[in-house]
């Protein structure tokens, strides 16, 4: 009998030193279970941190001697203190300032206005950085473009423009973002789509250009509802200005964007030559006059002086017809295809817009990360066309 209670004693207690010994092992379990999420958790943060500081280092950097940030920032700030015009002698900004903004772009500017410069100048560096690597996520993750070393080759041919526009601090590469995110969730989110269309063509116009691109890649309703978008972003600011003050400051803006589209905006108005077509023209065709430039030593490039106007009608015919077969190549292409040909209309708006910009070839990332795609991709594509990307790409 006492040799049973004794059995029976020593089976509780392995029982309790089994109970007791469970919540340790399962808690070991746990803590192996946690280990990698933790450790993954841990590098995520790290990384994280990292590009935060790296974004600094270089907002920084880009914020110093910024050329056009300082005057979207002198506007806003007058437009918010009403001390007096925002535009011409009387403004006080002084020479160059022949620019002109539309009303939802100032007020679009209000938060950045409301800060110091050089701090602004910096958070609107950091937010066009962290505005770039959203856009090359997104690009590289539709081309299949993984691994560090492809995608710094899709980086290192647009490094040059970017760190120009970057340096300037213009609005050019948000408006790029804008048209790029547009082309990007077409089929996910067609209202998105076209709400950021119409946020970009109310600040540039240029980016009227998609719409009917647009239609005959049969994306009607998207071009529509841009359309409907922009024409209410425009009159928006009406709520803030008034009728009245909108419609001149309206007016204003589109009179200098007419100027520099004109011959006579060549190079007059903006005070040095672009890399557009008319550009080209004008330079080759032309005699042209930059005695009265800040810079009056642009050598002059002229094969011929022939009237203006004929130049001007020359490009507008170049213009229409590369227009009209870009719009033929859109409406061949297959809808699976979009990228490509994505990539080719801004190429195509680069060469057909008026004036361009250094600042405006950022545009040129999509292509570029297009390229880099296809050679990597294509082992079948003919050795003439890979041999021209290569040096496009190298040029």
């Amino acid at each position: 009998m006492n040799f049973d209670q004794g059995l029976g004693r020593l089976a509780n207690a392995d029982a309790q030193l089994h109970a007791s010994t469970r919540p340790s092992l399962a808690g070991a379990r746990s803590f192996r279970a946690s280990g990698p999420f933790a450790s993954k958790l841990f590098s995520r943060l790290f990384v994280t941190a990292l590009a935060l500081i790296v974004i600094a280092l270089l907002s920084y950097v880009a914020a110093r001697r910024s050329v056009d940030f300082p005057v979207y920032h002198y506007a806003a700030r007058k437009m918010l203190s009403r001390t007096g015009p925002m535009y011409g002698p009387q403004s006080g900004i002084g020479w160059p300032q022949v620019y002109r903004y539309p009303p939802l772009f100032l007020l679009l500017f209000i938060p950045f206005a409301l800060l110091p410069l050089r701090f602004a100048a910096i958070l609107w560096a950091a937010l066009k950085f962290t505005v770039l690597g959203l856009l090359a996520r997104s690009l590289f993750s539709r081309l299949g473009t993984h691994g560090l070393v492809w995608q710094l080759l899709s980086f290192l041919p647009a490094l040059p423009y970017l760190a120009v526009e970057f340096h300037y601090g213009n609005v050019q590469f948000f408006i790029f973002a804008l048209a790029g995110a547009a082309l990007l969730c077409l089929d996910e989110r067609p209202v998105l789509a076209a709400l950021a269309l119409a946020l970009a063509i109310s600040v540039k116009v240029a980016p009227l250009f998609y719409v009917p691109y647009l239609i005959v890649r049969k994306r009607i309703a998207v071009a529509a509802l841009a359309l409907a978008l922009t024409a209410a972003l425009t009159l928006l600011p009406a709520g803030y200005f008034g009728w009245h003050t909108n419609v001149s400051l309206l007016h204003q803006w589109v009179q200098q964007e007419l100027g520099i589209a004109a011959t006579a905006g060549e190079p007059g108005i903006i005070g040095f030559p672009s890399q557009s077509l008319h550009s080209v023209l004008m330079r080759f065709l032309v005699s042209l006059n930059y005695g009265e430039l800040t810079d009056s030593n642009y050598p002059k490039l002229n094969l011929g002086s022939f009237d203006p106007l004929m130049v001007e009608l020359l490009w507008f015919v170049l213009a229409g017809a590369g227009y009209a077969g870009l719009l033929f190549l859109a409406r061949q292409r297959s809808q699976s295809d979009n990228l490509t040909i994505h990539g080719v209309a801004f190429c195509m708006l680069l060469l057909l817009e008026p004036f361009t910009q250094m600042g405006d070839l950022v545009i040129l990332f999509w292509p570029i990360c297009i390229a880099v795609a296809v050679l990597r991709d294509d082992a079948d594509l003919p050795a003439w066309i890979r041999a021209a990307l290569y040096a496009a790409l190298a040029g």
